[in-house]
């Protein structure tokens, strides 16, 4: 064969092998890293709530379904303090927490703007946030784990005596978590929590206090709660345009707060969905909520339109629960049965168990802004698209609804719960 003939060959080889590499690999997953921007911001708003949102969700229902009554919950203290407990675990456990947690590895976990948020609040004018651990003094807590906890959360450490003194150590936390909230939250550690066979307990204190943007006239007027009552409750109300959206089955609110520094730091507001009438319940937006990470985001509304009738309710109430249950539903079984914290503290085989995850929560809103403070602390024992709106669009919030305190920029939910009735405390 020819040199010519021998060169057509070769490039047809060439072709063929191309055209056949193409057709294998056109449906091939994108690679590790290959995310688009927009990609990587979703992927880190889900790391950033997974864990938060996703009890939320089973607490949130427990409460609007069982008793009737107002919630509210951090998703971001709560997602804090777990992410600090995953900080100290090793293996099945640590494995399992992440899960929970939306991350695949501490390194993602640490990265997410949740986690970064939280090192900045105590530079912002709306928020403060506390963290610490107190290890009984038979025990010490390993260097790698106190590192990340100062610089990923400002955590502090104590020493304690939980064998002979444990009702002292249970007041030294819940004073810590008091101060930290400026007295909203007392006694997050509710008495028997403590005791002789406790090892370490690590707490979080997140406190809010944002002014709304423009302040609101207040009227009373009629809220309607389940069962067919209604009740007579002081509202906000205005006839200036409001950020409002229409959605299939509900409607979305935004109310910014003022910011008085830099915008770019961090900007709040409060999202306000409120179901249609005999079209969806609580249970159904907080399904909608926990579905997708970026629904929050999705679902804010992004310009202002003129309002008809407007109507929010204040209202003031206290929440408390255990999210051990919870979290066992959602797959973390081995932090609860003697799981591996060896990361954490030193002496022993590292076999630790969480015997609590006590969270409380407390939230105000009038016509001049919100305050809002929560508190997790964990016990450890040893061996759509936006539609556009008619010109005048009402928004009365007469009936049960969901809110959320958000971090623009971040995504970060804050706060989340519902109001089932405004009068109650």
């Amino acid at each position: 064969m020819s040199r010519f003939g021998k060169a057509v060959l070769l490039c047809l080889a060439l072709f063929a092998a191309w055209h056949l590499c193409s057709t294998l690999f056109a449906d091939a997953p994108p690679r590790p890293g290959g995310h688009s921007t927009e990609e990587k911001a979703v992927v880190s708003d889900a790391a950033g709530n997974a864990s938060g949102l996703s009890l939320a969700r089973e607490a949130g229902v427990r409460a609007a379904d069982g008793a009737g009554s107002n919630f509210v919950i951090s998703p971001l203290s709560i997602h804090a303090a777990l992410a600090l407990v995953a900080a100290g675990a090793r293996g099945v456990t640590q494995r399992e927490l992440l899960g929970l947690l939306g991350s695949a590895s501490l390194d993602e976990l640490h990265s997410a703007p949740a986690i970064k948020l939280v090192g900045r609040l105590n530079g912002l004018t709306q928020t403060s946030f506390a963290c610490g651990v107190w290890v009984d003094r038979r025990r010490e807590l390993r260097p790698e784990f106190m590192a990340t906890g100062a610089s990923r959360y400002g955590a502090t450490a104590e020493s304690v005596d939980f064998v002979l003194g444990a009702e002292q150590a249970r007041r030294r936390v819940n004073t810590f978590v008091a101060n930290a909230t400026k007295q909203l939250i007392l006694d997050v550690l509710p008495p028997g929590s403590v005791h002789s066979s406790t090892v370490v307990v690590l707490a979080n204190a997140l406190y809010f206090k944002g002014a709304w943007r423009r302040p609101f006239d207040v009227f009373t007027a009629p809220f309607h709660i389940p069962g067919g009552t209604t009740v007579r409750v002081p509202s906000m109300t205005t006839g200036r345009s409001q950020y409002i959206a229409l959605y299939p089955g509900f409607r979305a609110l935004k109310l910014p707060y003022r910011t008085d520094g830099d915008r770019q730091a961090a900007a709040f507001y409060m999202l306000i969905l409120l179901p249609d009438s005999g079209i969806l319940s609580l249970t159904d937006l907080y399904d909608k909520a926990v579905s997708m990470p970026e629904f929050i985001r999705k679902h804010t509304p992004e310009e202002e339109v003129p309002v008809g009738q407007f109507m929010v309710p204040k209202f003031k109430f206290t929440s408390e629960f255990d999210a051990s249950l919870d979290m066992q539903k959602l797959g973390v079984t081995r932090a609860f049965a003697g799981g591996d914290f060896s990361g954490m503290v030193s002496g022993g085989d590292g076999r630790l168990s969480i015997g609590g995850v006590l969270h409380k929560a407390t939230i105000e809103v009038d016509e001049q802004g919100t305050m809002a403070a929560a508190a997790t602390a964990i016990v450890m024992y040893g061996s759509a698209l936006r539609r556009e709106p008619p010109h005048l669009v009402d928004f009365v919030a007469d009936r049960p609804f969901l809110f959320a305190v958000v971090e623009e920029r971040t995504g970060t939910t804050l706060f989340l719960g519902h109001v089932v009735n405004p009068l109650a405390n």
